[in-house]
Formats: C-alpha cells, sequence, structure tokens
C-alpha cells in the first residue's frame, strides 16, 4: 500500500478525495486541515507522498513544501491549484515538487489525474531512492578496492630497489589517487543543491576545514573568532577543505596559509593565500574549469560551483611564483552579523 498525507483546510474536499483516491488504487490516505498540522504529523510517521492544497491560511501548500524541502525531506509532494499565478508555479516546481495539479469543475477528473500522478511520483521516487543505494554501495566498493590496490602498490615499493620498477609502481600510485579523488568529488558534487543554503558562522566552518585537512606542516594562520554568518550551500567547508588541500598537494613546498576577511562597500571579502609557487599567468582564466589543472581538476571546479548557488564568487589574483590568492567576494544579502552593529574583531574595513 501507498500512504498518502492529504492536507487543506475544506474538511469537505478533505473527505471527498481520501475516497475517492482510496477507491481508485492502493493508496491509505491519511487528512490534515492545515499545514502546521502536517508538519507534526509528518514528524511522527513516514509517507510515500505528500498532497497540499497551495491556498491555505496562515501557511500555505508552497510554504509547507519549502519548510520540508529545508528540513531535507524528499518525500515526493503535489501541490493542488485553483487559480493560482504561473509564477507560484514555477517556484513550487524550483523548491523541489513533484506534480502540480490544478483544479476544475469536473469532480472526478482531477482525481483520477491525481491517481496517476501519485503512481507516477512513487514509483520515480522509489527508482531514484534504489538507484542511490546502488550507487552509494558500489562507490563504497569501489573506494575499499582503491584502498586495496594502494596498499599493494605500497608494498611493492617497500621491497624493491629496481628504478624501473619503483616507476612504474609510482605511476599506479598517482593514478589510484587521481581515482580516488574523482570518486570523492563525485559524492560531494552529487549533494550539491540538494539541500537548501542556510546561515553558517564563518569561524566554525574554516575551523573545521582545518581539522579535516591533512596539512602536515603547513602553519594556517586564521581570523580570530567572529561572528559572522554566510548564507551557503551546506558544502561550504568543502570550499576551504579543498582550497587547503590544493595548497598542500599542487602549491609547491607551502608552508604558511593565510585566511583573512575585510569589508569593502557593502560586500564581504574573504582573502585566502600561501607562500607556494602560484598559477601561471596563462592558467587564471581557466584555473576553476572542470579538467584544468594538475590532477582531476576537479577541486577548484567544485569550489566555484558551491559558491555560485548562493551569488559568492572567487576568482584567483596571486602573482606566479609568490604563492596563490584567492578573493571570495561574499554579496550584501548572503552575509550577516547575528549582534548588529557587532562586528568582529578579524573584520577589517577598507
Amino acid at each position: 500500500m501507498i500512504s498518502v498525507l492529504l492536507v487543506d483546510d475544506e474538511p469537505d474536499l478533505l473527505e471527498v478525495a481520501k475516497l475517492h483516491l482510496e477507491k481508485s488504487g492502493p493508496f491509505t490516505v491519511d487528512t490534515c486541515n492545515s499545514a502546521h498540522r502536517a508538519l507534526r504529523t509528518i514528524q511522527k510517521k513516514h509517507y510515500d507522498a505528500i498532497i497540499a492544497d497551495y491556498n491555505m491560511p496562515e501557511m500555505t501548500g508552497l510554504d509547507l513544501l519549502k519548510e520540508l524541502k529545508a528540513q531535507g525531506n524528499s518525500t515526493p509532494f503535489i501541490l493542488l491549484t485553483a487559480s493560482t499565478p504561473e509564477d507560484v508555479v514555477i517556484d513550487a516546481l524550483n523548491h523541489g515538487a513533484t506534480y502540480y495539479l490544478r483544479k476544475n469543475h469536473d469532480p472526478d477528473a482531477p482525481f483520477a489525474d491525481l491517481s496517476r500522478k501519485l503512481h507516477l511520483a512513487v514509483h520515480r521516487h522509489q527508482s531514484g531512492h534504489s538507484m542511490q543505494i546502488f550507487t552509494d554501495i558500489s562507490r563504497h566498493d569501489l573506494l575499499n578496492k582503491v584502498s586495496a590496490l594502494t596498499g599493494y602498490v605500497d608494498l611493492v615499493r617497500a621491497r624493491t630497489d629496481d628504478r624501473v620498477i619503483l616507476g612504474y609502481m609510482t605511476k599506479q600510485h598517482t593514478l589510484l589517487s587521481t581515482l580516488r579523488e574523482q570518486i570523492e568529488f563525485l559524492t560531494d558534487y552529487e549533494k550539491l543543491g540538494i539541500r537548501r543554503p542556510f546561515w553558517q558562522p564563518l569561524s566554525p566552518v574554516i575551523r573545521r576545514a582545518v581539522s579535516l585537512a591533512n596539512l602536515g606542516s603547513v602553519t594556517v594562520n586564521l581570523p580570530a573568532a567572529g561572528d559572522y554568518e554566510i548564507y551557503a550551500d551546506p558544502l561550504l567547508m568543502k570550499v576551504f577543505y579543498n582550497l587547503l588541500e590544493n595548497s598542500v598537494r599542487h602549491g609547491g613546498h607551502v608552508s604558511t596559509v593565510n585566511i583573512s576577511c575585510s569589508i569593502a562597500g557593502d560586500h564581504l571579502h574573504l582573502l585566502y593565500e600561501d607562500d607556494g609557487t602560484g598559477i601561471p599567468l596563462e592558467e587564471k582564466e581557466r584555473v576553476f574549469e572542470r579538467g584544468t589543472g594538475k590532477n582531476t581538476g576537479l577541486g577548484l571546479f567544485l569550489i566555484r560551483e558551491v559558491l555560485a548557488m548562493t551569488g559568492i564568487t572567487i576568482h584567483e589574483c596571486g602573482v606566479p611564483g609568490r604563492g596563490v590568492r584567492f578573493e571570495i567576494i561574499v554579496p550584501r544579502d548572503a552575509f550577516r552579523s547575528p549582534v548588529i552593529g557587532n562586528e568582529p574583531s578579524f573584520v577589517s574595513r577598507s
């Protein structure tokens, strides 16, 4: 049986729709007369699909959809509309509505169409979920095999002095490292945009990235604890993590990384610098393109994509031979200070 939650503020319509759906297919239908009550119900019980009328007081069906998606709820969602403007329909689809259905004067037509759309929505969601499970298992198995192969390569390298064999083993080790990076990139890129952006405290995000990166002897100078927040994709931490990893792996004997912050006009500027070899002039324009650069060329591409989700831009403006200098520009509506008028001590104004 397919479990369905039907949300509408009209009791008569709830009853009629419940009867039609349960007669037309393998559906068990629960009902709620408000979006707020629906949220509480969904927290207690799983549903295979949710149907909600758009025009409800206090909290519309579209508001309900947005709240569920913000919570990471991927349950198929069908929005019922009457004379709803096109921009509302587009907004609903952009926020993850599976289908929308317009009501009309024929009482039977919309219910027949609703039954078909329910079947399609649930089937598509279940197929996608099954494929996601398969993908996750396959990715996990691939990473395990890459780790095992890397271990065997290291064993061979440790047991031979033959320069030819060592050369081959080094190349194999590099290829396996690249393969691991590509698999991990796919994991991150698959998550991009799935969950809505949210306000994230800047300092803890950066410190988390530093704690996870394999820095070796590299010193990272961080901004003092502050209270600025950035509105960004949940993968924001990966931006700083990938910048750090990029410095360590490809920066050319980097010893120091400096991360600073300043306000210029109505924008927040984040500056990431290292003391490595920098990026050649001819590569600066292409450094964020997929496949450009050393090894996979995916890390900087992912960084740009993550930031662009909320209108944040990044460019490289360092001097070749003196290290990289990445400037991240956060627009006015994508940063804030929770304590109004209290500017963090690590932020300078220019």
